[in-house]
C-alpha cells in the first residue's frame, strides 16, 4: 500500500486504538517489548508485540509479509512526524549513516539523507506518466531541483519508459553560437543516451533548424516502441543566449501542445527545470513555462529539518538555532547538520563564525559575493535589500530581482523584499 502524507495522518488520528496510541510511542522513543509491557502494567511482552504486529498492518506493514515491519514503522514516522521518533530507535534499525559523505550535488537515489516534500514527489510521479505531460521544477539555487528530477526518471524506468537527461550547464560554449548547431548538439546529446534514436546521419541542413529537430523528433518518436521522459535541467543557462532561447523554448511548448492532437507525441513527456521566471523577450504565449504541472520547491519545514537532523543523529535541540540563521534551505541546513555531526563543530561554535570567512559557509557566500562583484549593479540593488530592516516594496519586478530570487539570496513575501535568511543580512549588510 503506497501512503503518503494525507494516508499517514487519516490513518494516525482515526484508525489506532486508545491501548495502539499508548503503545507508538513508547516504541518510537525507543523501548523494549519488555519495558513497554510494564509501562501498560502488562505481565507479558507479547502484548507489546501483539499491538505493534497490529499497528503495522494498519500502515501497510503487515508482519506474513513485511519481515522488517518494525523498521519500516521507524522509517516511516521519521518521515511524516519526526518528533515521536528518538535515535535509539533510528539506531536500532540502523537508519542513522555512519559514513556521512560531504553534501555537494544532488543527493544520490539510494542517499538516506534525501528529505520528501510530500505530496510533491507524489505529484510528479503520477504525472509523469500522463500522456504529453510537462512538468516544471522552479526554485532557487541548490533547493533540491536536480534531486528530484533524478528521482522522477527513477520511477519512469520502473515503468520501462527511455529516459534522456540532460544539464544544459554541460553542453559547451560554441554549441550556442547559433540556432542550428545548438538544436544539432541538442539531438546529439540525446542520440548518445538514446541507442533507439535515428542517427545524426538524418538531419538535414537544408531546412530550418526547428522544423528539423521537430521532424526528427517526430521520426524518433514514432519508431520508439514505447514513452520518452526528457529531462532538461538548469535551462536558465540559456536565458543568456536570446537567439536560442526564443527558438528552443516555443518550439518545446509546440511538442507539447501537438500532444493534444498526436498519438506520437503523446509519448513524450518533458521536465524542465528552472531557477528564474525571468524569460526574457520570450512571448508568454511561447513559453513552456505556463503550461504543465508547476512545481515550486519552498524551504524545508521545521518538521522536514527534524526529519533530516534525527538522520544524522543529532536530536532537536540543533532544529531552532540552525533554522534562526538559515531558514529551511536545504542545502545550507545539510551543511551544517553535516559539520556537527562529521567534524565535531559545536553548534554554538557554528554559528559564531557562520557569517565569517572562517564559517563553515565561506565557499557559499563567495560566489556570490564574486557574483555581485562581476555585476555591480545587481551586487547595488542586493545591498539596499539587505541593509533595510523593513523589507523593500517591489514596484515592478526587473531582471536584478529575477536573478536575486534565481540565486535564492532573497524571499518575496506580499510583494516586498527581504534577504532569505539571517546569514546572508550578516555577511552582506556590514558596510
Amino acid at each position: 500500500m503506497l501512503i503518503n502524507q494525507e494516508k499517514f495522518e487519516k490513518i494516525y488520528q482515526n484508525e489506532l486504538t486508545p491501548k495502539q496510541k499508548k503503545v507508538l510511542p513508547l516504541f518510537l522513543a525507543g523501548q523494549t517489548d519488555e519495558q513497554i509491557a510494564r509501562e501498560l502494567g502488562a505481565t507479558h511482552r507479547s502484548t507489546a508485540s501483539h499491538q505493534l504486529r497490529n499497528i503495522s498492518t494498519k500502515f501497510g506493514f503487515p508482519p506474513e509479509t513485511e519481515p522488517d515491519y518494525r523498521c519500516n514503522l521507524i522509517e516511516m514516522f521519521a518521515k511524516y512526524k519526526p518528533e515521536l521518533v528518538s535515535v535509539k530507535a533510528l539506531e536500532k534499525c540502523g537508519h542513522i549513516i555512519q559514513n556521512i559523505c560531504f553534501p555537494e550535488g544532488p543527493e544520490p537515489l539510494n542517499s538516506a539523507f534525501y528529505q520528501e516534500r510530500s505530496p510533491i514527489e507524489y505529484r510528479c510521479y503520477i504525472a509523469v506518466k500522463e500522456p504529453g505531460a510537462l512538468i516544471r521544477i522552479k526554485a532557487p539555487k541548490q533547493m533540491g531541483k536536480t534531486s528530484l528530477l533524478k528521482r522522477i526518471i527513477a520511477e519512469a524506468k520502473k515503468s520501462s519508459y527511455c529516459t534522456v537527461y540532460l544539464n544544459f550547464s554541460l553542453i559547451e560554449k560554441n554549441k550556442f553560437t547559433n540556432p542550428n548547431d545548438f538544436l544539432r548538439s541538442f539531438y546529439a546529446y540525446v542520440v548518445n543516451q538514446l541507442s533507439s534514436a535515428p542517427s545524426l546521419s538524418v538531419w538535414d541542413t537544408d531546412i530550418p533548424s526547428m522544423v528539423n529537430c521537430t521532424l526528427t523528433f517526430h521520426r524518433l518518436l514514432k519508431q520508439l516502441d514505447g514513452v520518452l521522459v526528457l529531462a532538461l535541467d538548469e535551462v536558465d543557462k540559456l536565458f543568456e543566449y536570446p537567439e536560442i532561447y526564443e527558438n528552443f523554448f516555443p518550439m518545446l511548448r509546440n511538442w507539447n501542445e501537438n500532444a493534444n492532437e498526436s498519438e506520437t507525441w503523446e509519448k513524450l513527456r518533458i521536465i524542465v527545470a528552472h531557477s528564474t521566471e525571468d524569460y526574457g523577450r520570450l512571448d508568454i504565449n511561447q513559453s513552456p513555462f505556463n503550461i504543465g504541472l508547476p512545481v515550486k520547491l519552498e524551504e524545508f519545514t521545521e518538521e522536514q529539518v527534524k526529519s533530516l537532523a534525527i538522520r544524522h543523529g543529532l536530536d532537536n535541540k540543533n532544529i531552532v538555532p540552525i533554522m534562526s540563521l538559515v531558514g529551511g534551505h536545504p542545502y545550507l541546513v545539510r551543511l551544517a547538520l553535516y559539520y556537527l555531526v562529521c567534524q565535531d563543530a559545536t553548534i554554538e561554535e557554528l554559528l559564531k563564525e557562520a557569517s565569517t570567512d572562517a564559517g563553515i559557509y565561506t565557499e557559499h557566500l563567495r560566489r556570490h559575493l564574486e557574483t555581485f562583484q562581476e555585476n555591480p549593479e545587481l551586487g547595488r540593488v542586493f545591498q539596499e535589500i539587505v541593509t533595510n530592516t523593513q523589507g523593500i516594496k517591489i514596484e515592478r519586478k526587473n531582471r536584478q530581482i529575477y536573478q536575486l530570487d534565481s540565486m535564492g539570496v532573497i524571499k518575496i513575501n506580499n510583494n516586498f523584499m527581504m534577504p532569505s535568511c539571517r546569514l546572508y543580512h550578516e555577511y552582506f549588510g556590514v558596510g
